[in-house]
């Protein structure tokens, strides 16, 4: 029997729109809906009222946003970051809150095995139930142009930072899910550079590629016990970022982190809040040569940026 072409091109034309609508109406859920529906009562009901939250590089930016929109909704909170000084600032903030707070001052790129014992410490006699692991650092410049001893902190910070972090605390957070019957939570931040091959952030972009492939096979792994995000954003108002923001996919930490949470226990990746999710889509849809030719540019233009930074700083700490 002959089959009529036009028919083909009709039905071929409708499973083209039902994907474009289906995926425009899960974009709108993810980004738009979620958001805007996320409550304290919601993520102290899944994972525990009362319970307690580590977040490491807690005392700036997206860390410090995500250490602060927990205890606003009823979690106790250990604060892991380098500087106590800052810990100690963010201590008094939180307490005002009416919760509990421990911190832990710790360089997490030294990977000596006692680094990590003294967040085992601060969480082995709590109800560990949320686990954020904000570390994180880049440098933008040309592979061959990055000194090998940067090379070797950027996976140390980015890498081997979470998977140590994850390995060690995982079974504080079955011991919650076992005890309560609660889920426990498992926030990973990547980047948005993870997910495309990035010029001029090369190892960057590899080291947050790893973030998913350590965060998904972990969802299923403990997927009775465990709710895990892979979160994706690109440019935040933060320190790191200072002098490099394109103004128009910029967002406060706040918002994102508000996003990751609206959306966590939800889905396994995301970029968080829409203008990220934007960015996502359009940098997809672009031909890889031309995106990729608009990424170093950006990347070494952010370099100059760091570098002139970096010498300022140096500068400074000679006149001292």
């Amino acid at each position: 029997m002959a089959i009529d072409a036009s028919v083909v091109l009709q039905l071929g034309g409708a499973a083209l729109l039902i994907r474009a609508l289906s995926g425009l109406a899960r974009w709108l859920w993810l980004y738009i809906w979620l958001p805007q529906r996320l409550n304290g009562e919601h993520l102290a009901e899944r994972f525990g009222p009362g319970s307690w939250a580590l977040i490491t590089a807690a005392s700036d930016g997206l860390g410090k946003a995500f250490a602060q929109d927990l205890a606003r909704y009823g979690f106790n909170v250990i604060l892991v970051s380098r500087t106590q000084s800052k810990l100690d600032r963010l201590k008094d903030e939180m307490q005002a809150l009416g919760v509990q707070v421990r911190t832990v001052a710790a360089d997490l790129s030294n990977t000596a095995p006692q680094t990590y014992e003294s967040l085992v410490a601060a969480a082995q006699d709590v109800d560990l139930s949320v686990l954020i692991n904000c570390v994180g650092t880049t440098v933008h410049r040309r592979y061959g142009d990055v000194p090998p001893k940067t090379l070797r902190h950027l996976v140390a910070v980015n890498v081997s930072t979470t998977a140590i972090v994850t390995h060690t605390l995982l079974p504080l957070l079955l011991r919650h899910a076992e005890s309560t019957g609660r889920r426990a939570a498992l926030l990973n931040v990547g980047s948005i550079v993870g997910r495309f091959c990035w010029p001029g952030t090369q190892l960057y972009g590899a080291c947050k590629a790893f973030i998913d492939h350590l965060s998904i096979p972990l969802a299923y792994e403990y997927r009775d016990q465990l709710d895990v995000l892979s979160f994706q954003p690109t440019v935040m108002a933060t320190a790191m970022a200072a002098g490099t923001e394109p103004a128009a996919i910029t967002i406060p930490p706040q918002q994102a982190a508000h996003a990751a949470l609206s959306q966590l226990g939800h889905v396994l990746t995301s970029h968080g809040h829409w203008r990220h999710g934007m960015t996502a889509a359009f940098l997809a849809v672009l031909p890889r040569g031309i995106r990729n030719a608009f990424l170093l540019k950006q990347a070494l233009a952010m370099g100059k940026v760091e570098l002139a930074r970096s010498e300022q700083a140096t500068e400074s700490e000679r006149l001292l």
